[in-house]
């Protein structure tokens, strides 16, 4: 009997505090510090070519330390171009780079006799595009091993031609993207 009172009175002593406790507070109701869930939406859109462009320093005189693996630049007697990576993270191609992949894959496919053999490997290809948009040339710069892979691709870069004209902006007369393509089979 006197387990039960010992484990009775820090039962009732602890309801009766607790009592108090709201009597005092007054009920407060936790849940009004949750703020609704807001949901982020971030919209990517293409400059509009009306905006003027803004005077861009050339990183490339400014600091020597900056990697220049991503882009080239090459002037000879007013002519301008300029090599880029097609999976550049520079801001001021990121909207023409994001149009050329889009048309790309739209029509990109396997080879079927690349598919039929079972072929897999990467292609690196150079993408020529002049200042009008017009495709000037595309080079292979690293084979498959594949015939069928390596044509497939140059093929499908071929076929997505003309693009868009390069923006005023950019001040070149011909923009060369390199890009790499990867055939994978799924099992």
């Amino acid at each position: 009997m006197d387990t039960k009172k010992a484990v009775l009175w820090p039962v009732l002593i602890s309801f009766v505090a607790h009592m108090v406790l709201i009597t005092v507070t007054g009920v407060v109701d936790l849940r009004q510090n949750i703020r609704p869930l807001e949901i982020l939406a971030v919209n990517i859109e293409e400059p509009e070519s009306e905006i003027p462009p803004k005077k861009e320093e050339k990183p490339e005189e400014k600091n020597p330390s900056e990697n220049k693996e991503d882009r080239k630049v090459a002037v000879n007697d007013g002519w301008r171009e300029e090599t880029i990576d097609l999976s550049s993270l520079d801001i001021k191609y990121a909207a023409y780079l994001t149009m050329i992949k889009k048309k790309i894959l739209r029509i990109w496919e396997y080879p079927r006799k690349a598919y039929e053999n079972n072929e897999e490997g990467n292609v690196a290809v150079r993408v020529s595009i002049d200042a009008d948009g017009s495709l000037a040339k595309t080079t292979l710069l690293s084979s498959s091993g594949s015939i069928e892979l390596d044509h497939g691709t140059l093929n499908v870069v071929k076929a997505a031609a003309p693009f868009e004209p390069l923006p005023e902006y950019y001040n070149l007369s011909r923009l060369n993207i390199v890009a790499s393509f990867r055939y994978r089979i799924r099992d």
